[in-house]
């Protein structure tokens, strides 16, 4: 019975970690979940929607109203300057100059602060790689 009860707090400890790991970013793009739209009609000139029914993150940069900070002036020596995390089927809106131009990336499950979930060189012109 004892060996039983260890055995069963072993494969609970195990499922707790993975939930957990999987609430996180597991380090997967979120690509096919984003689309992003622009619309002159709306003070949020551009949205960000997620189409997908889990939690992602979005990173951007451009001509955005409210920020001088270009593409490549992110924190710490990183590309994009902005980010947020969108709930599964939400959505995010941002202010762009009229007529601005901008470029994101997207990952599964949600940024932490910085850019904890993304590695995103401002060497490397955008490209971005997920993390855990």
């Amino acid at each position: 019975m004892r060996r039983y009860l260890v055995a069963m707090s072993v494969a609970f400890c195990a499922l707790l970690t993975s939930l957990n790991a999987l609430a996180s970013n597991p380090g997967q793009s979120a690509a096919s979940c984003l689309d992003a739209s622009t619309n002159s009609k709306s003070s949020h000139n551009l949205i960000f929607k997620n189409r997908c029914g889990y939690q992602i993150f979005v990173v951007w940069c451009g001509d955005l109203k409210y920020s001088k900070k270009e593409c490549g002036d992110g924190p710490k020596n990183t590309y994009y300057t902005q980010s947020a995390n969108i709930k599964g089927y939400g959505e995010k809106g941002v202010t762009l100059e009229r007529g601005g131009s901008y470029e994101y990336a997207s990952c599964k499950g949600k940024i932490g602060f910085g850019s904890k979930g993304i590695v995103h060189s401002a060497n490397d012109n955008g490209r971005y790689r997920c993390t855990r």
